[in-house]
């Protein structure tokens, strides 16, 4: 009794001492506010003032909205601010800089100038104005980012100077009379600032309006966390699953479900996937980008398959990179425990009609536990360095052009290249990648009316096991991957009516894949089809119905999957709304999952297990898709600039599964058959594995809610709770299956995040984040020495809590900022996986620095 309360006080000690550091921060002053949200505050004051008349004052809450992110939109209205105040010679200087930006309207605001101009030259009181351009870091850079990639929030450059000369009027001074009415346009009264996503509809639309849950993590989230491993950036969200398996690996899932070599969430960089095939999985550290690349990441939590196809099977993640041009240049470097070492080096640059970006890192992940002691003479290992869990290269450069009015065009490509470790799957627990390269091609047009990209995705690797006993195989293979997908949209907006409106598009892709690895019984190709619909319907202000389907050609299966979605939106007020949806989705089988051939070595010397995609015995067996139906009801409200809220209850039923297939005798006209003993690996067949579906099915009921708020200037402050309540279903398996059932819980009751963000005048910023993850229950495939045999097993994990921290300091005029970050900060050793390594403590000291 004693021990497990000693336990429990050491579970809660850490939150328990993070909550008092968040409280700590309702006490801190001289703070700058989170600067989306002081933004929006400042734009809507200065709006409000401006209808009023007060234009003066709205202007000066106008330009603090602009300098904290500035947008095209709020540079015009502060040139309109000046019009309308009879400021000629101010309202000149601002709508240069709107137009230098090459808006869509250029041609309207160039007749307001010259309208501007003329009476300018007849108010004889005032001096002759030669045009006057302000900085292109301005405007110029704020417009042309935002076309480049639609539905991106602008990046924040420097707000234009008043020009030399001018003479800005005071309050109580009038300036010229207001111009007329045919020399004005009106004012843009839309919230610049709220948040937008695109992953959720395949087009730019407010949290508000998607018919799915999601959530984004910003920029200044990113930068506050000190976090330098992408997919640890989730953890904070709900319904979000993480797990850290290796210290290079990290799994990610969306409402359960996770595993090693997870699959059933897609990954996006920019709309690409990056979705291994051969595996099904995500591995993060093959990605050419680093978290100083990125502006935001959008999670859509539910089923995508309707826009997305197969591999959105439980949601999707779209990493967002910053665009061209649209960051200063910079360099980043940190180092830590155990030599954790991270670099980032990014440049980016613009002309009149071009911008490109260009970045490089470094990075090495070292292992959180060894696996192998030193000394061991009984084994053999794959790497020489048994504390390196992964060491890599990246580069990676994109390009835009604009082309007018007629839109966009961009082009990248990608590198990364260097060693990984991973935790595979059944009884092969830990391989590693001696040498990988990943490669990525693309390339982009999005106009009005059609969207078409393209690319090429290659992923090449050597890998074997990590360790194995002397005279056993370590398993080498080498895989090569190429994979490419196109995918066209077309795009059509429609007034059906005053009141109603139509937002349409269709779409058609196609994937071609291309597989050699030693792991299958043959090189593999596939040719996909798919083409889509999205059709959302606005009836007024309040109401939306959004309708999506999707149909896919798989070959592996031969025949036509469909994925149909709809969804009911109701808008209690502007800034709240109530959604009601329903989705299905599917996840086909991967190339592990097909076409598997392998020998897996048995505890008996000489005998092996043929797993086995297509089965020898019963070649006309095949593994079916996985299936999900999804019926969800979800709340938001953003109305206080103080706080959001957001919550969603859902239900799915899952089915279909795909797991590694029981032992199966091998018998006496399949050793015939077979010919005996395998020639190249000298293993005689004992057994046959490979894949099946679970007879199982589940019902999976859950819920998320979370607040962010900030409740006094330079404190934001979140917490979100996720609740999942797995219900296994048996009612599908013959008993001769139930015998061989392990009750599984690897999906977590209770999920809390919780976390704090400081940015202060004085330049120094911190943030806090907490986690606590109750036990679960996992049924692995393992070996079975004494019954000679490879079979399921339950594994039980505590539930386990972290505390993640930052303290940094700004400098240079924000040119230079150095900080210590920290992971884990209690050293709550823990398991986040059965097979995983023991996380412990991370400290890492960073600096960086731009110009």
């Amino acid at each position: 009794m004693l021990e497990t309360r000693r336990r429990e006080i050491k579970r809660w000690r850490a939150p328990s001492a993070a909550a008092t550091a968040i409280l700590f921060f309702f006490w801190t002053s001289h703070a700058a506010a989170d600067a989306r949200t002081e933004a929006r505050a400042y734009f809507r004051k200065g709006m409000a003032a401006i209808t009023a008349g007060k234009y003066i004052e709205g202007i000066a809450d106008l330009k603090k909205a602009y300098e904290l992110i500035p947008h095209p939109n709020v540079l015009y209205n502060i040139a309109r601010g000046y019009l309308e105040a009879g400021d000629l010679v101010q309202a000149e200087t601002h709508f240069r800089a709107y137009v230098e930006g090459n808006p869509p309207d250029k041609d309207e605001v160039n007749r307001i100038l010259a309208d501007v101009e003329v009476r300018l030259r007849k108010n004889k009181g005032e001096p002759a104005l030669a045009p006057a351009t302000p900085p292109v870091t301005s405007a110029t850079d704020v417009t042309k980012a935002n076309r480049a990639t639609p539905g991106v929030t602008a990046p924040p450059p420097t707000s234009p100077p008043e020009s030399p000369g001018r003479v800005t009027p005071s309050p109580t001074t009038p300036g010229p009379a207001t111009p007329g009415p045919s020399t004005t346009s009106q004012i843009r009264s839309e919230d610049v600032f709220d948040e937008t996503i695109v992953t959720a509809s395949k087009g730019a639309q407010r949290p508000l309006d998607a018919p799915n849950s999601t959530s984004i993590i910003t920029e200044q989230d990113i930068r506050l966390s000190g976090i330098t491993k992408i997919p640890e950036l989730l953890r904070r969200l709900a319904g979000v699953d993480l797990m850290q398996v290796t210290g290079a690996q990290t799994e990610v899932s969306v409402r359960g479900f996770n595993q090693r070599l997870a699959n059933k969430t897609l990954v996006l960089v920019d709309g690409r996937s990056v979705y291994i095939d051969l595996l099904g999985a995500t591995l993060w550290q093959t990605l050419s980008i680093g978290v100083e690349d990125i502006e935001r990441i959008e999670v859509v939590r539910g089923p995508g398959s309707a826009l997305y196809g197969a591999d959105a099977f439980s949601g999707v993640i779209n990493v967002i990179t910053k665009r061209p041009g649209a960051a200063a240049n910079g360099v980043r470097t940190a180092v830590g425990s155990a030599g954790t070492t991270h670099a980032s080096l990014w440049a980016s640059g613009r002309g009149d009609a071009f911008d490109w970006r260009l970045s490089a890192g470094y990075d090495y992940l070292p292992r959180w536990s060894r696996e192998v002691p030193e000394g061991r003479a009984d084994v053999r290992t794959g790497v020489s360095d048994q504390r390196e869990s992964a060491r890599t290269v990246r580069a990676d450069v994109r390009m835009t052009r604009s082309l007018g009015k007629r839109g966009v065009f961009g082009a990248g490509a990608g590198v990364a290249k260097g060693t990984l470790e991973i935790l595979g799957v059944g009884p092969l627990n830990d391989i590693v990648l001696p040498t990988f390269t990943s490669t990525d091609v693309t390339t982009f047009v999005s106009m009005d009316w059609l969207d078409v990209r393209a690319f090429w995705n290659r992923f090449t690797s050597d890998s074997q096991l990590n360790v194995n006993y002397i005279g056993q195989s370590l398993l080498p293979a080498r895989a090569d991957l190429d994979v490419f997908d196109s995918e066209a949209v077309f795009k059509a907006k429609l007034d059906l009516s005053d009141t109603v409106q139509n937002d349409l598009r269709i779409g058609a892709a196609y994937r071609h894949k291309d597989a050699q690895w030693t792991y299958l019984d043959s090189h593999r190709i596939e040719n996909h089809y798919s083409a889509f619909v999205h059709d959302e319907l606005r009836l007024g202000s309040s109401v939306a119905i959004v309708a999506d389907h999707r149909v896919d050609w798989v070959p592996y299966l031969g025949r036509f999957e469909q994925s149909p979605r709809g969804a009911l939106l109701v808008h209690p007020s502007a800034l709240s709304t109530v959604r009601a949806s329903i989705a299905t989705a599917f996840r086909k089988p991967t190339f592990l999952e097909s076409y598997l051939s392998l020998p897996i070595q048995l505890p008996i010397t000489g005998a092996a297990q043929l797993s086995e995609g297509v089965r020898r015995e019963n070649p006309s067996y095949s593994v079916d898709k996985e299936r999900i139906v999804s019926v969800e009801v979800g709340y938001i409200n953003r109305h206080s600039e103080y706080f959001t809220i957001d919550a969603s209850a859902f239900y799915n039923r899952v089915s279909g599964l795909i797991q590694l297939a029981s032992n199966r005798a091998v018998t006496v006209g399949d050793w015939q058959r077979l010919g005996g003993q395998d020639l190249q690996t000298a293993l005689f067949p004992v057994a046959f594995g490979g894949w099946e579906n679970q007879c199982q099915a589940y019902n999976v009921w859950g819920g998320e809610a979370g607040v962010r708020t900030f409740p006094s200037q330079g404190v934001d402050v979140h917490v979100n709770y996720t609740i999942s309540s797995v219900h296994q279903d048996d009612s599908g398996c013959s008993v001769e299956a139930l015998r061989r059932v392990v009750a599984d819980q690897r999906t977590s009751n209770h999920k809390i995040n919780a976390g704090a963000q400081l940015r202060t005048a004085l330049g120094v910023d911190a943030s806090v984040d907490v986690h606590y993850v109750s036990p679960q229950a996992w049924a692995e495939q393992v070996t079975n020495f004494a019954r000679q045999a490879i079979e399921q097993k339950r594994y039980e994990l505590d539930a386990y809590s972290l505390v993640n921290g930052r303290i940094g300091y700004r400098f240079l005029r924000d040119r230079a900022d150095v900080s210590v970050d920290t992971f884990n900060a209690f050293n709550t050793r823990h398991r986040e996986h059965p097979f995983g390594q023991v996380v412990d403590r991370r400290v890492m000291v960073s600096g960086t620095f731009r110009f």
